[in-house]
Parts: structure tokens; C-alpha cells; sequence
């Protein structure tokens, strides 16, 4: 009887070893990605509802060229994504892990981008997903008062009570960024990060 026991002890452990072994590799490495909401030949990616509207500036979400701050009714949308092979059109998404998004259909031209910035790794990323499994999203409005210098600069879902303060540390890998409530008075922990979208 010991002997089963003590056996079934170790078959235990090494699969508990297997799983947190598994988990360390999952997060050794940030994996960093270009959003794109249109494949090379211009066709649009997420599915899409159709709407019309205009854009009147580039994103303050996201420094890129081909990224937009966009109307449709009263509504902002911000990123909205251009594409020079689909004239007339951007494409808005909330999150790069999602697969819907709006199409707007343009009543006007872009505007002349102010930003020259072509789509980079070198960006600060607008959507990051943690390795303890946090999506967030860069917020575009005034947040909490910075705390040792470090803003407020990610939501985090479902609640948005939980947020990412400063950018990314790119020292190490995995990258790490502080996370804390957003209602914190200090910052002290780091935490992995699993993907970036810039």
C-alpha cells in the first residue's frame, strides 16, 4: 500500500513539475507583434459591421501613420487602421486579440497624418496581454497622478480595476511593467509580460 502511495506521490509531483515548468517556458520570452487589420493584399481582417463616418486626426493611441482617431455620430473611435490598398475605408478593433471590428466608411478623405512614424517594434505597444493573464489596453484620457514617474497607462479587463503603470522594461526577457490597482499609492510589483501589439 506505502509503495502505491509513495508511487502515486511521484507521478503527482512530476506533472505539478510539468505544469509550472511548462508555464516558466510560456513566459521566458515576450512575443511582439505588428498589428494588422488588413493582409498584404488589402483585404480587411477582423469581421466587420459597416458604418459610416470620418476621421479627423491620427490616433493618440498608437503613433502610427496608418492609425486614426475617428467619428461615427457623436462616437470616437481610436485606433481606426488605413490602408493603402483599400481606399475609402478604416477599420476600428478595441483589442488585437479580437476577431470583430467596424468598418467605417469614409464621407470624407484622411486628413494629412501629423504623424510619420511607420508601424514599428520600436513603438510603445497599445495592447499587452500579462503572463498572469491580464489584457490591457493603452487609455487614451487623463488618468491617477503619476506615481515615481509612471503613469497610469493601461486598463486592464474585465473590471478595469487593475492597471499597468509606465511602459514596458525591453531589458529583460520576458519584458516586465508594474502592475497595481489603479487606485494605488505605490507601485512594487512586476509582472511578466506574455504578448505586445504596437
Amino acid at each position: 500500500m506505502r509503495s502505491r502511495v509513495g508511487a502515486l506521490v511521484a507521478v503527482v509531483v512530476v506533472a505539478c513539475a510539468a505544469i509550472w515548468v511548462s508555464g516558466a517556458l510560456a513566459a521566458t520570452r515576450t512575443t511582439v507583434s505588428i498589428y494588422e487589420a488588413f493582409t498584404p493584399g488589402g483585404v480587411i481582417v477582423p469581421h466587420v459591421r459597416v458604418k459610416s463616418g470620418s476621421c479627423w486626426e491620427n490616433s493618440i493611441v498608437i503613433e502610427r501613420d496608418d492609425a486614426w482617431r475617428c467619428f461615427i455620430g457623436n462616437d470616437i473611435y481610436d485606433p481606426c487602421f488605413s490602408s493603402k490598398l483599400a481606399s475609402g475605408v478604416v477599420v476600428c478593433t478595441e483589442a488585437p486579440w479580437s476577431d470583430t471590428g467596424i468598418e467605417i466608411r469614409l464621407t470624407k478623405p484622411l486628413p494629412k497624418p501629423f504623424s510619420h512614424t511607420a508601424p514599428s517594434i520600436k513603438l510603445e505597444p497599445w495592447a499587452i496581454q500579462t503572463a498572469s493573464g491580464q489584457d490591457c489596453i493603452l487609455s487614451s484620457g487623463m488618468g491617477p497622478a503619476p506615481i515615481h514617474g509612471r503613469g497610469l497607462n493601461y486598463y486592464c479587463s474585465p473590471h478595469f480595476k487593475v492597471g499597468l503603470w509606465g511602459f514596458p522594461d525591453r531589458t529583460t526577457q520576458p519584458w516586465t511593467i508594474f502592475i497595481a490597482p489603479v487606485n494605488a499609492a505605490r507601485l512594487t510589483q512586476r509582472v511578466a509580460i506574455r504578448h505586445v501589439w504596437m
